[in-house]
């Protein structure tokens, strides 16, 4: 009676062990390889740039543009609605076709 429950446990524990050395000697797919690369870092590319002009009576103008493309200069112009606590879009303007008034 004795003898069969050891027999099944030495079975199971030479199966544990097989398994055991299986997973000890077969190499996973699950390598992390992390690169730290500082040289980048230094990088600035393009000079995209955003400002904000306040233009009176819950108005303001977005600027953004990006100072490498020259033809990419634009103002969006927004109202703020401080009853509603609303921004609404009102206008694009593209700056490059817009005429400086003189003072």
């Amino acid at each position: 009676m004795y003898s069969d429950f050891s027999d099944e446990l030495r079975r199971i524990r030479i199966t544990l062990i097989v398994i055991a050395v299986i997973l000890v000697f077969v190499p996973s797919g699950s390598n992390v390889t992390v690169e730290h690369n500082y040289d980048d870092m230094s990088y600035q590319g393009s000079q995209f740039h955003k400002n904000l002009v306040p233009l009176g009576n819950g108005y303001f103008g977005l600027f953004t543009g990006d100072t490498e493309l020259v033809e990419d200069n634009q103002m969006k112009i927004y109202f703020y609605d401080e009853k509603q606590n609303k921004m609404v879009l009102k206008r694009e303007v593209n700056l490059d076709t817009v005429e400086l008034a003189e003072e």
